[in-house]
């Protein structure tokens, strides 16, 4: 099977309107792991889509493909403080809705905070055989998502979150690799690690280990707050 290269890449994203690509760089390793799911209807949640470059990319590259998006379309701290992603805050929803519009059918757009979103997934009970956790990189975020968006991740899906290797310069509570470091010490045994390099990628395997204390301490406190 002859995958996608990247002159297909170029393609699929030409007409349409970006005003950032951090994405790009990332399609060469996707590819490669998400290659098993290309010929298979399969389900996709992505936390953060700004305009709907990985969406699209996620979307051609698996053809018989679902994504659900959840984003506020309203920018983060970290783009307020960037002059020229500031100045691209206001035409990211109208971006996102015209970068997708071909995909009509295919793809759900939740515009909400991703607690909120991903507590609507979780009542209605959805799965999903990938998971990409783009949203705020603060720690406290990243480990709500990924703490909400693993329990409806399937039995051999994927999660991939973007930014681990981020933000070195900064405090741990605005990365988001310590948060994804916790996860992975609490969940430990319940995945199989695929990369590990800038962004973070593994798949989940069958079964579910005996809580770790610190597992059993962050659901505790769920439980109480109503979250998990």
């Amino acid at each position: 099977m002859t995958l996608p290269g990247p002159n297909d890449w170029a393609d699929w994203f030409r007409g349409k309107e970006f005003s950032q690509d951090w994405t790009s760089p990332h399609f060469p390793v996707w590819s490669e792991v998400l290659a098993p799911l290309r010929e298979r209807p399969c389900e996709l949640l992505e936390i953060g889509s700004w305009e709907g470059r990985s969406a699209v990319f996620f979307l051609e590259f698996l053809p018989l493909s679902r994504i659900t998006c959840i984003d506020t379309f309203g920018g983060s701290p970290e783009h307020f403080a960037n002059a020229e992603w500031r100045a691209s805050v206001p035409k990211i929803e109208r971006r996102f809705d015209a970068n997708l519009a071909g995909y009509h059918g295919r793809f759900e757009k939740i515009r909400a905070r991703s607690a909120t979103g991903l507590d609507s997934l979780l009542v209605s009970h959805r799965t999903f055989d990938v998971i990409y956790v783009d949203g705020s990189h603060r720690r406290d975020d990243v480990l709500i998502d990924t703490l909400s968006s693993w329990q409806m991740l399937k039995p051999g899906g994927t999660m991939i979150w973007d930014d681990y290797g981020g933000g070195k310069n900064l405090p741990d509570v605005e990365r988001a690799k310590p948060a994804v470091d916790m996860f992975l010490e609490m969940y430990a045994g319940d995945f199989t690690l695929v990369r590990k390099h800038y962004q973070m990628i593994v798949r989940k395997t069958p079964g579910d280990r005996k809580p770790t204390w610190l597992r059993w301490q962050v659901h505790r406190l769920g439980r109480r707050l109503g979250r998990f």
